[in-house]
């Protein structure tokens, strides 16, 4: 009787193991950093029109284009989660952001705003370790969600960034 019950309550903790792995999987961070000074990062920014929000890191993480594609499926998150109001496109940009920093120790992946085909938009902006600016959807209801494209492809064209 006691080895059955024991048995029992470690199969009920292997399902919450499983569980806690699929809402948290185990991801390799990014080793291929280059830090680059805020002020720098913003300039390359304002070389194509977007502004800052904030004045917050003195320096942020950049990568290369390879490690930004390998990260791109774990920031974007299902559609399903959008509430109007309350959980909607900047908060699925500052999730990508905030997983971006902490899961991969990017810190230059940030919350981007602009214009996109069906309006004012939130959504996530970077820049590679060769100063290329991309964008990424983080919503995956959207056509274009978890592929870095260059600033303006499909419309998207953002004129802030919260850095």
């Amino acid at each position: 009787m006691e080895l059955a019950r024991t048995k029992m309550q470690v199969r009920e903790l292997e399902l919450k193991l499983i569980r806690y792995e699929t809402l948290y999987p185990v991801v390799t961070p990014v080793t291929d950093l280059t830090m680059i000074e805020r002020g720098e990062y913003l300039e390359r920014f304002r070389q194509v029109g977007i502004s800052s929000l904030a004045l917050l890191d003195s320096k942020l993480s950049i990568t290369s284009k390879v490690e930004l594609d390998r990260m791109a499926p774990y920031l974007v998150y299902p559609a399903d989660f959008y509430a109007i109001d309350i959980w909607d496109c900047e908060d699925y940009g500052i999730q990508a952001q905030c997983d971006a920093g902490h899961k991969f120790g990017v810190n230059g992946v940030r919350l981007g705003l602009g214009n996109v085909p069906g309006g004012y938009h939130g959504f996530v902006i970077t820049m590679d370790k060769d100063g290329n600016i991309w964008w990424l959807e983080p919503n995956a209801g959207f056509e274009y969600a978890g592929v870095w494209y260059k600033i303006g492809m499909y419309g998207y064209q953002p004129d802030k960034v919260f850095a």
